[in-house]
């Protein structure tokens, strides 16, 4: 597919600029794989960031000594290093760089002769000489010309040789960004351009003004054998690496063996997404010939469904009332989900938390009262104020019936629409969420990330025992004093959230990860734009 100057204007580009490499862009990619909407789109939300919307092609080494101590921590551990280099480019970068990636030590230049250039920028003098071989030409001897003659090359080159089609056609921003920048710096930057420029492909498609490609094939030849099987990040069993889990007769493609054949890599269409993992060989059961089935990333939900609601805009469904907890809120005043920018909507989602005020005692329609806890309630009426359709209660199975016959069906308590409870909610967002708007997430970095911008976020987990309450709870924005927990290598562990349940929350991130209790039958992450 190739991309027009508007793809990129609207990720941030000037219109020079985007005139300036758009022809080489659309050519390297062609060449080089970088073909269908996710692969295009997470490649430019990368070059993007990494060229400062395509206006520079040399790293900027002048640094203040604040921000030497704030970037680059293991080399200026001391406030007096940091005041003896700053604003010294060319002293920094031999100091950052001197001594490997193929450079030499600190005095012999190299750190800042082969310091960052081109759109995604090659850093280090063995990638220079990697690019050489790779291009046919000697920038080694060269340098500048990365910056130049091959920007649009070297960073096409950098996404080939670290496989990050691959990882697009997973949606894997974090490794992605991870591989780029070795850690997980300007994440939100990157996310966010990355949304623009899907929204951007989408719409220029839609007027026809560039054509979409479709993702790459899914080819199930296993099925999942026992009731549940864990998908993980990794080979290993442990909390840390469970990512979803799959049901009984849910399809996957094995990719190839992992440990010793104990267990396998595998891809699966997680809710019309790709998504790649691991489980244990053991439990899966080739396809019988002829059964195999075939699908594209982006297969279409199921038929859409008419939202369910009981009666809306009636005052008396407040926030201090006990009860009237099957409607929605209709007190006046309340808040709405607005706002052009990222900030402007996670200022809005802010003022929805801020108003709901879940821990506030005057709030009876959230406390927990005789043993019932009403996170349900809590992520409902937070969903439903910023406009993403979570329901309250849905359609029994005898009027779903009548629906699909083509049947308008009126709402009517306990006869044609029933609560639903935290477990349920489990179900729904499995069954419907992708036809109302929701995307899965799986990793809790982006799910932070997407409360940051302004999206509706949720966790939800299932109970084994389907009688015991499961749970739900709210991501919400970062601010000063409340934010998330992140390990050393800035990913976030436990999100920040509000919630409802034995106790109420108004902004805090769980001392665990509880979605991965035992008690839990499965768990997952979803948002809403």
């Amino acid at each position: 597919m190739s991309i027009t100057r508007e793809v990129l204007t609207r990720m941030g580009a000037s219109a020079a600029n985007a005139d300036k490499y758009l022809d080489s862009l659309n050519a390297a990619m062609a060449v080089h794989g970088i073909d269908s909407s996710l692969r295009v789109a997470h490649f430019l939300a990368q070059l993007m960031h990494e060229s400062g919307m395509l206006k520079t092609t040399v790293e900027n080494m002048n640094y203040s000594a604040e921000r030497l101590q704030a970037v680059f921590p293991r080399y200026f551990p001391t406030a007096a290093e940091a005041a003896a280099h700053a604003n010294q480019p060319e002293r920094i970068g031999n100091r950052v760089y001197g001594g490997r990636m193929g450079n030499g030590a600190e005095a012999t230049g190299d750190g800042y002769r082969y310091r960052g250039r081109g759109l995604i920028q090659l850093t280090g003098k063995s990638n220079y000489r990697a690019f050489s071989a790779w291009i046919g030409d000697d920038v080694v001897a060269m340098p500048e010309r990365v910056a130049t003659q091959y920007a649009v090359q070297s960073a096409v080159y950098f996404w080939e040789r670290n496989g990050l089609n691959a990882l697009a056609d997973v949606d894997d921003l974090s490794t992605i960004t991870r591989r780029v920048n070795g850690g997980l710096n300007g994440f939100a930057h990157r996310r966010e351009l990355l949304e623009k420029a899907r929204c951007a492909l989408a719409e220029l498609a839609a007027r026809g003004a560039v054509e979409l490609h479709a993702g790459p094939v899914f080819k199930a030849t296993h099925k999942v054998v026992p009731a549940a099987l864990n998908l993980r990040t990794a080979p290993r069993a442990a909390d840390n690496t469970r990512m979803a889990t799959l049901a009984q007769g849910c399809l996957v493609e094995v990719l190839g063996a992992a440990d010793a054949d104990v267990w396998v890599r595998v891809r699966i269409l997680l809710d019309g997404a790709l998504r790649e993992g691991f489980v244990a060989a053991r439990f899966l059961e080739p396809l019988v010939r002829g059964r195999a089935r075939t699908a594209v990333a982006s297969e279409a939900a199921a038929a859409s469904l008419p939202a369910a609601h009981m009666q809306q805009g009636r005052a008396d469904i407040t926030r201090a009332r006990d009860g009237g907890r099957a409607y929605p809120l209709g007190e006046e005043g309340r808040p709405a989900r607005g706002g052009r920018t990222t900030q402007a909507r996670a200022a809005a989602l802010d003022a929805i938390v801020d108003y709901l005020d879940v821990a506030a005692p005057a709030h009876r329609r959230y406390q927990p009262q005789g043993g019932a806890t009403y996170c349900n309630i809590y992520a409902t009426d937070f969903a439903y104020l910023c406009g993403a359709y979570l329901p309250r209660v849905w359609w029994s199975g005898p009027a779903l019936r009548r629906i699909a016959a083509g049947e308008t069906v009126a709402v009517s308590y306990g006869q044609t629409v029933r609560e639903l409870n935290a477990n349920a909610l489990f179900d729904w967002l499995e069954d419907h969420g992708t036809a109302f708007g929701w995307v899965r997430e799986v990793d809790p970095t982006l799910l932070q990330a997407a409360a940051n911008a302004g999206e509706v976020c949720l966790i939800v987990a299932q109970r084994r025992d389907l009688n015991s309450p499961g749970h739900i709870t709210v991501v919400v924005p970062e601010r000063d004093g409340a934010v998330a927990r992140r390990n050393a290598r800035g990913e976030v562990v436990q999100p920040l959230e509000s919630q409802a349940g034995t106790r109420n929350v108004l902004r805090a991130p769980a001392a665990n990860a509880w979605w991965l209790h035992a008690r839990f039958r499965a768990h997952a992450f979803w948002r809403h734009p």
